[in-house]
């Protein structure tokens, strides 16, 4: 073998070592990583760069004193799914359909702090008014508005039908999976 090939293999040998070290690591200590450390970081600073996390976390926190919005753990998960999507629903428009709209204000709230606008309409007609003038991303309607439990469905034809159609989520009170999601909706949820 060749004298300069032998040099290189022994240079390179200390940097794979540690790879293999790192990776023995990493892999032992996936879960507790996983798990615990994940969830509690605020930040990284690394290389001249530095990143937070924290402005989801303590909206949902602050949230979370005045009501509460669940368990600990799923305030948590709301946080870590915000974090990962916040570079790319930054700037989007919300269209907020419920005739009750104080129901959303925690979801209207979390959303302000992610850079998304939400604009809330208490009818359908209203809705449909905001539409026709207006470029919104998504559309989030209750499913029933104003004692007419299909209303919702209502609303999501005539957006069809006058082709201002947007992807709708639709949020109930309790979400029946049989059901299935409406036709022509992205989505149905009780967990708004």
């Amino acid at each position: 073998m060749d004298v300069t090939i032998v040099v290189e293999i022994i240079k390179i040998l200390p940097s794979l070592v540690w790879a293999v070290i790192v990776s023995g690591l990493i892999l032992a200590f996936y879960h507790p990583i996983r798990k615990e450390l994940i969830p509690r970081m605020t930040g990284i600073k690394a290389l001249g760069v530095e990143a937070t996390f924290t402005f989801v976390k303590n909206e949902l926190d602050r949230l979370a004193e005045s009501k509460p919005a669940g368990t600990k753990e799923n305030r948590d998960q709301v946080a870590r799914r915000a974090e990962r999507i916040a570079k790319v629903i930054e700037g989007g428009r919300i269209l907020l359909v419920n005739d009750i709209p104080e129901q959303m204000k925690h979801v209207t709230s979390i959303l302000n702090s992610l850079g998304i606008s939400v604009e809330i309409a208490t009818s359908s007609s209203q809705a449909l008014s905001l539409l026709t003038n207006k470029l919104y991303d998504v559309v989030i309607s209750d499913m029933s508005r104003d004692n007419i439990v299909d209303e919702g469905v209502k609303f999501l034809n005539e957006t069809i039908n006058l082709g201002v159609m947007r992807p709708t989520i639709f949020t109930v009170g309790n979400y029946e999976p049989e059901r299935g999601i409406p036709p022509f909706a992205f989505g149905i949820t009780n967990r708004a």
